[in-house]
């Protein structure tokens, strides 16, 4: 019977294919063979992501008053989902909880740089991309006033319903916004420090580091969700937003897609968002950013499945035309009308689509969902699940060969922060001492317990194992994906500031005719032999000469069998 454990899947990948070979541990390992190490993986520092920094954009112009709505009923679960671990509601971790959840809302409004629009109350810079603070007291229990940005740690025996409750007071601010929505403009001033080069209107800079100083932490996992039913448009050029312009004409309804044309430098290109954005975090793992906004129901990815963003941008609701119903707009690329009798209409962003293609292309972690639909309970769940992969960590690049008793021939090592020790740690043991490059003091080096598996139940205990069975890894809802269906998972995660190395020993030969392969009750192809220290077919010899490629022949101490192995280093 399988059952959940608390787990970190850190990032180690053994890196070697069976062809190459690496070079020599910097460690004394414990093969049977001298240097037949197959992968050993990067050295990593683990740094268990106890922070998640979430910003909300959510449009406040006249046509969102359900979404908000639609958006303040799932926050309670949201918050508890993140402070828990669990998934699933049944009393079980299915990732870390964050330690600290801190949440800030900022809305689309970003005024129209000064030229008087009817509907833009502020008509110089908005809301500005600056952490909203008012609260709206239209809803029963709202203050007038908040903080910049709420904190919440589960440790603190806070309620997380209270605390959602709180977040609502602002993210459900009402809809008197600027009707000319400027999403990405607004995240990316709220998000950038002064100190970049990046400017916005009439030259101001990013309020990171200012007026939104503290929100976003130097090694949390920033998370940024918009919610909004219309096109960007964060324009370069804010006279597109003058009514009384000579220089741009045409309905000013549709004044964003007709100078929409990156090249003209009237609204800015999606590339300045997804480089501000990426700037934010050194590692681009770091950054989650997902949308709920008017993609076709049609197009909208199931949950857990891949985002096929070119099949979305190429579908026929998502081109951008006049709709001859209203020629005052474009064509609707969503219109829904729930059980309730509201009517939720949205227009194809093809810019928010676009950023979210790319972030992903270049490494972050982008989420996308329609905005047409009666509850955005699945829209949220897609969120958490992405924020419990990053949490989690990687799944490994290639198999791993599990021996008859039931482990691979791999080591787990962890180099402790100073001052740490491996006996604070269950399932750690002393291997050596060794002195850190940067302090120049003495850490522990620890290896940590390989745990055997027998079949597909979890064992127990405390250290690692290999998993290539449980849901998480090959399920429907498996989080590693198809092409890379197995991980290293701790029954306890590494303590923050760890160094981990996963060392895999495997004897080396050409790839084909059945080398590396697992050892069958049927036997090795000709030529090849059963290696029982790795479970693994391997070429057999005699002499050296027997060997290619400058390998030699050896025998193991306990072995009668000589195989072909890598002789670069000594036993």
């Amino acid at each position: 019977m399988r059952r959940k454990q608390r787990h970190l899947l850190a990032s180690v990948a053994a890196v070697a294919g069976l062809t190459a070979f690496i070079g020599c541990s910097d460690r004394e390992l414990r093969p049977l063979n001298p240097c037949t190490v197959q992968g050993v993986a990067e050295s990593v520092k683990v740094d268990n992501i106890e922070e998640v920094d979430l910003l909300f954009m959510v449009d406040n112009s006249n046509s969102m008053a359900q979404e908000q709505n639609a958006l303040s009923r799932e926050l309670p679960n949201l918050v508890r989902v993140l402070a828990s671990g669990d998934i699933e509601g049944d009393g079980m971790q299915d990732f870390p909880p964050v330690r600290s959840l801190q949440v800030g809302v900022v809305t689309s409004d970003m005024g129209t740089g000064g030229f008087v629009v009817p509907t833009c109350s502020n008509s110089r810079f908005g809301d500005d991309g600056v952490l909203r603070t008012r609260g709206n007291t239209a809803r029963p229990g709202c203050m007038a006033t908040y903080p910049s940005f709420f904190e919440f740690r589960p440790a603190d025996g806070g309620d997380p319903n209270a605390f959602a409750n709180e977040v609502t007071c602002v993210a459900a601010m009402g809809t008197n916004g600027c009707g000319f929505e400027q999403q990405l403009e607004s995240v990316l001033k709220a998000v950038t420090p002064s100190s970049s080069g990046v400017r916005f209107v009439e030259g101001s800079v990013g309020h990171a580091d200012g007026q939104n100083a503290g929100f976003i932490r130097p090694n949390s996992l920033l998370t940024i969700i918009l919610v909004t039913d219309e096109e960007d448009c964060s324009a370069a050029n804010p006279e597109v937003f003058d009514p009384a312009s000579t220089t741009f004409g045409g309905d000013l309804n549709l004044r964003c897609w007709t100078y929409g044309n990156p090249a003209d430098g009237i609204i800015h290109p999606v590339e300045r968002f997804v480089d501000g954005l990426l700037a934010t975090r050194a590692d681009p793992d770091l950054l989650v950013v997902a949308a709920i906004t008017g993609i076709p129901e049609a197009t909208n990815p199931g949950s857990g499945a891949a985002i096929d963003y070119t099949a979305i941008l190429a579908h026929p609701d998502m081109v951008e035309q006049v709709d001859p119903a209203m020629p005052s707009r474009l064509r609707p690329s969503c219109d829904r009308t729930d059980e309730a009798g509201e009517r939720s209409i949205a227009f194809p962003p093809r810019r928010i689509v676009s950023m979210l293609q790319q972030l992903e292309a270049r490494g972050a972690n982008s989420i996308l969902q329609t905005i047409c639909q009666d509850s955005f309970t699945g829209a949220l769940e897609a969120v958490v699940r992405k924020i419990a992969d990053v949490l989690g960590g990687t799944c490994l690049p290639r198999a791993l060969v599990r021996g008859s008793g039931g482990i691979v021939n791999c080591d787990v090592v962890e180099v402790l922060a100073v001052g740490r020790s491996c006996s604070e740690f269950p399932g750690r043991t002393l291997d050596r001492m060794e002195v850190d490059a940067i302090t120049g003091m003495s850490v522990e080096v620890c290896t940590v317990e390989q745990l055997p598996v027998s079949g597909d139940v979890v064992p127990t205990g405390e250290g690692w194992y290999y998993d290539d069975f449980s849901p998480d890894v090959v399920g429907a809802d498996a989080r590693c994906p198809e092409n890379r269906p197995q991980r290293i998972t701790f029954t306890r995660p590494p303590a923050t500031g760890t160094t981990v190395r996963l060392e895999c020993l495997q004897t080396l030969g050409t790839v084909g005719g059945g080398v590396g392969t697992e050892c069958g009750a049927e036997g090795c192809p000709s030529g090849l032999a059963c290696d029982s220290s790795t479970n693994t077919c391997q070429p057999t010899c005699t002499t050296n000469a027997d060997c290619a490629g400058g390998f030699v022949c050896y025998t193991a101490d306990m072995a009668t069998q000589a195989f072909c192995v890598n002789p670069t280093c000594d036993s």
